[in-house]
């Protein structure tokens, strides 16, 4: 008997399509266009997945949610929505959805995510009291949705998770949402800015020393990481940990031990590791200032934050945010700047974004906010542009092919289109968590071209179902 996935969403179109794709896949279809009738249904279908929108007539998903596991607890539930938030993907897991699925989203990727659900059961981790607060990481877009989906599948458990991403996008916001939705929750959260700790002392800070372990040491101290037994530490700019100390945390990561500065015996911690950088740790491995099994133990789960520049549909939001916090009802955004928002690189991201409204808030004292009171754009230097180190890249690329070549003409297009796609794909998908659809708009592709590189590079994408009809939502 073919498996049965029922399908709670009162958009039709979307409804249509799912259902389709279904039964291309050998499964039986069932749409309800509500929740009461999605939990009829549910009772007398015995669906072995669920598709369930969170925005519903009625009763709405996330309360449909716990009813339908106690109606059917063997059932994979897909939650979907297109306006989640961090509390909604909290919800979400904490309610014991198989996935979470931001609209818009590829049909591949849901056919996948339900083959995955009949084949492996329900496999769902138990939370209970998740505190939500209404968080500072704001948005819509598809970009922080899949993040708020990443934060909250590992926040209940104890993995390592790297945050990369650039400065200012709100990486130690990530970290604490992570700690704040674990059970580790009621026990210390200590941000560690290694950048900012004495270079000479950061092994006695993060371990701490017992007396006399080197000169000044007039009395035993516990180090950052024992302060923080039980709960949860955020070590910032990562890749400035020293050699030395490196091989300490290994330790720490392998066996919950500490050796403090000057002792002999080891102590015991319980701590989780969260850690984040905007440095790329993968070329400081290759070059040998970053231990590769210290790399492999933290990024166990890496979460990556997109600049704001890539997250253009979230500026309107920020700003409001912003606004509302500065405390003053009067202030509103004019259209000429919200324009002149939009038109900005934001290189300093959303905290250049909030000093920037917080700088208008005050010109204009009250009011509308004009574009002339926004400050100056922040140009990037040079050496801080991904534009002009590309060309530097390119640049050298070229003039290495050319002596290699022996001033025998070579196909430098083809051979450089072949250097860049893999890549470029590989990150684009990894952003949008597999989307094609979403990647496709992304690279200005058509679908079935973004298809034709990823079997033409093989990369992991390939595997998914080649239904070339099926609609995309």
């Amino acid at each position: 008997m073919k498996p049965t996935v029922l399908i709670i969403d009162d958009e039709e179109a979307i409804a249509w399509a799912l259902r389709k794709a279904c039964e291309q896949q050998g499964y039986r279809a069932v749409v309800a266009p509500s929740a009461e009738e999605g939990l009829a249904k549910a009772k007398s279908e015995r669906p072995a997945a669920i598709f369930l929108d969170v925005r519903l007539p009625g009763m709405d998903g996330l309360t449909a949610l716990g009813q339908l596991r106690r109606l059917n607890p063997d059932a994979a539930i897909l939650v979907m929505t297109a306006h989640g938030n961090l509390s909604t993907a909290v919800k979400a897991v904490e309610g014991g959805a198989f996935d979470y699925l931001a609209k818009p989203f590829d049909l591949d990727a849901a056919m996948g995510a339900v083959e995955r659900a009949v084949q492996r059961g329900t496999k769902r981790v138990e939370v209970s009291g998740a505190i939500v607060a209404d968080d500072e990481i704001i948005g819509a877009s598809l970009a922080i949705q899949n993040v708020f989906k990443r934060i909250a599948l590992v926040a209940p458990t104890t993995a390592c998770v790297l945050i990369t991403g650039e400065s200012g996008t709100g990486k130690e916001l990530v970290a604490r949402a992570i700690h704040a939705n674990s059970p580790r929750r009621d026990k210390p959260f200590l941000p560690v800015h290694v950048a900012a700790l004495n270079p000479n002392l950061v092994e006695s800070e993060l371990f701490g020393h017992v007396k006399g372990a080197f000169t000044g040491a007039d009395r035993s101290r516990p180090g950052l990481l024992a302060l923080a037994d039980g709960g949860t530490v955020f070590l910032d700019e990562l890749g400035d940990i020293p050699l030395s100390v490196q091989v300490k945390l290994l330790r720490v990561l392998e066996r919950q031990e500490i050796l403090p500065v000057g002792a002999v015996e080891s102590q015991r911690v319980n701590v989780r590791i969260v850690s984040a950088t905007n440095a790329n740790l993968t070329d400081a491995v290759a070059e040998g200032r970053f231990r590769a099994d210290l790399f492999y133990r933290l990024n166990v789960y890496p979460i990556h934050l997109p600049a704001l520049r890539d997250r253009p549909d979230d500026l309107p939001i920020l700003a409001e945010h912003f606004l509302r916090q500065f405390g003053d009802k009067s202030l509103s955004l004019s259209a000429e700047a919200l324009r002149a928002i939009r038109s900005r690189p934001w290189p300093g991201n959303v905290r250049e974004l909030k000093n920037a409204l917080e700088h208008a808030a005050i010109q204009a004292r009250g009011g509308a906010i004009l574009a002339e009171h926004l400050p100056e754009p922040i140009a990037a230097g040079p050496q801080e542009s991904p534009k002009n180190k590309l060309a530097a890249l390119v640049t050298e690329w070229v003039r290495q092919r050319i002596r290699e070549a022996g001033g025998e003409p070579v196909e430098l297009h083809q051979s450089l289109l072949a250097e860049i796609e893999p890549p470029l794909l590989r990150e684009v998908l990894g952003q949008l968590d597999g989307n094609r659809l979403a990647a496709g708009k992304w690279l200005g592709l058509a679908r079935a071209t973004v298809r034709k590189l990823i079997r033409k590079y093989q990369l992991e994408a390939a595997d998914a179902p080649e239904d070339g009809d099926d609609a995309e939502l």
